[in-house]
């Protein structure tokens, strides 16, 4: 619940009665030299549209209003009001979300201090193919103000701050690669990671050699989760870990690919990286217009240009253009990539399909970034599988990448890991392995 706190202009106070009573809410009504004080229990569903009245009834709200968290209220309609509003999903009202997000924004410098270290955490993670240490590094991260706050200005028309928090993750990510690349450069000079180590076939590293369907979706979840919860004001914490694992880790891996050299890895991060930011504001965008925080310049009497200052209207539009543009050509790499995967892992089903692997069981297919404008080196494809014999049949690698390479028309090398398995029956005989 809430309470709701106005200050009007003596004249104007038979307006604010009629917009209450009319919702049916108790309030009392001190007055003071300076004019009419209301004082009101709304619960949090209904505090929009108390407020909406109040515009709509011509009051000046915005002289003095302040809506606080309330705690118990016993009056005579509360409960019924309660009870009215009880199935409708509490989210907070317009203002209270705007207040929320720019409370929640992190201090420039502290952004960008949370954010190299979180990176540096996530990257050391990785290289020791540690989940704990990877998940620790999301705890520190403060992606999630910026991540939430363009999205929800979007929403609100507050320009000022959708451009703010788009350039404050551009420029948070860009220094999250340039300090992720040298660090891991460091590491690897100074032999505190062995330089012959494949960081691809670390299985944390592995799983993030560029973006899938399944990654997107993860992604664009992340965002609903976060608009969802900062709108109704649920745990922020836990929602800003997940926001952080689909931004963190992939900014520690374009710097591994740049200092290892491998720049198909470097390159399938990145695009991972500007995918999963893209599909996170979007997800949350789309969430906060469907939870009922309409744009003004998308369904009202405004125009897109009619809601940007002049000031700032330069600014606006460049941002939104660097956005449209991001959102395009990322789009294509990723359609790209993902008709790569999908080509791969049928290729890989038919030949596994088929004499002589038709006994081996395929346990995980996972490949590099295959798609447009792809780096010259090959793309490497990982298959897991398992089966009865010691090693894997002799042709397996070789079959695959030949065809793989005539399905997709890009150079690829395979590598498979191979585990022999092997169960035994209850009379100790040898049974069929799988």
């Amino acid at each position: 619940m809430r309470q709701l706190h106005v200050r009007v202009p003596a004249a104007e106070r038979s307006s604010v009665e009629a917009v209450l009573e009319d919702l049916e809410v108790d309030y009392v009504a001190p007055t003071d030299d300076d004019g009419v004080n209301f004082f009101a229990p709304v619960p949090t569903a209904a505090v929009s549209e108390v407020l909406d009245g109040l515009d709509d009834a011509d009051v000046d709200s915005d002289t003095y209003t302040v809506v606080t968290k309330g705690e118990f209220a016993h009056t005579g309609r509360f409960s019924d009001l309660q009870e009215e509003y009880g199935d409708d999903t509490p989210t907070i009202s317009r203002p209270e979300l705007g207040a929320t997000i720019r409370e929640l924004r992190w201090p420039r410098r502290l952004y960008y201090a949370g954010t190299v270290l979180s990176v540096l955490a996530a990257t050391c993670g990785l290289l020791l193919d540690q989940p704990a240490l990877v998940v620790g590094a999301m705890v520190i991260a403060p992606q999630v103000s910026a991540a939430l706050a363009a999205p929800a200005a979007a929403v609100d028309g507050d320009w000022d701050v959708f451009t703010g928090s788009v350039k404050q993750q551009v420029l948070g990510l860009g220094l999250a690669i340039l300090v992720a690349a040298p660090f891991a450069l460091l590491l690897r000079r100074t032999g505190v990671v062995p330089p012959a180590v494949e960081v691809t076939s670390i299985e944390l590293v592995g799983v993030r050699l560029a973006p899938s369907l399944l990654s997107t979706i993860g992604a664009t979840i992340a965002g609903v989760v976060g608009a969802y919860g900062y709108s109704t004001e649920q745990s922020v914490s836990l929602i800003g870990v997940m926001i952080a694992a689909a931004i963190v880790p992939a900014a520690g891996g374009v710097g591994l690919g740049l200092a290892w050299g491998q720049q198909t890895y470097a390159v399938g991060s990145l695009l991972l990286l500007a995918v999963n930011v893209l599909a996170l504001n979007l997800g949350a965008f789309v969430t906060f217009v469907l939870l009922g925080y309409r744009p003004p310049w998308l369904f009202d009497e405004w125009s897109l240009g009619e809601s940007v200052p002049d000031a700032d209207r330069r600014r606006v539009y460049a941002t939104i253009l660097l956005l449209l543009g991001a959102t395009v050509v990322t789009g294509a790499l990723t359609v790209s990539q993902l008709s790569f995967d999908h080509r791969t892992n049928q290729v890989v089903q038919e030949t596994m399909s088929a004499p002589p692997y038709a006994d081996l069981e395929t346990t995980g297919v996972s490949a590099g970034y295959g798609g447009l404008a792809a780096p010259a080196e090959p793309t490497l494809v990982t298959v897991t599988a398992s089966g009865s014999p010691a090693t894997p049949p002799d042709g397996l690698a070789a079959d695959l990448e030949r065809e793989i390479q005539r399905r997709t028309d890009r150079d690829v090398t395979v590598e498979v890991a191979y585990r022999s398995s092997q169960t035994v029956d209850a009379s100790g005989q040898d049974g069929t392995a799988r």
